[in-house]
């Protein structure tokens, strides 16, 4: 019972820290990219499967908040409407 309580209060303790360290993460990778063509897929989450929140235009202008590499998906905000969601990093330039 008690090795159960201190895992629980260790991963209580990595969560708090998540808080603060996926922010800073995110931040770092923030740059701005291009819609690679018309009707880009902005997704509800990453992965072809996943619903569309909105079809972008070609050339439209979208802000890195963060970029998995490792899964080729970058979570975006569209530059004047404040959107978000998932491009696929194949997808903009």
């Amino acid at each position: 019972m008690r090795v159960l309580r201190e895992i629980t209060r260790a991963l209580a303790v990595a969560a708090s820290l998540a808080i603060f360290i996926v922010p800073a993460i995110a931040a770092s990778s923030s740059s701005t990219v291009t819609a690679g063509f018309t009707d880009l897929p902005l997704r509800k989450c990453q992965g072809t499967y996943c619903g569309v929140v909105k079809r972008l235009p070609m050339g439209q202008q979208l802000r890195v908040l963060f970029n998995d590499t490792g899964g080729g998906w970058s979570y975006v905000e569209v530059v004047g409407t404040g959107e978000k969601g998932w491009v696929c990093n194949d997808n903009v330039f």
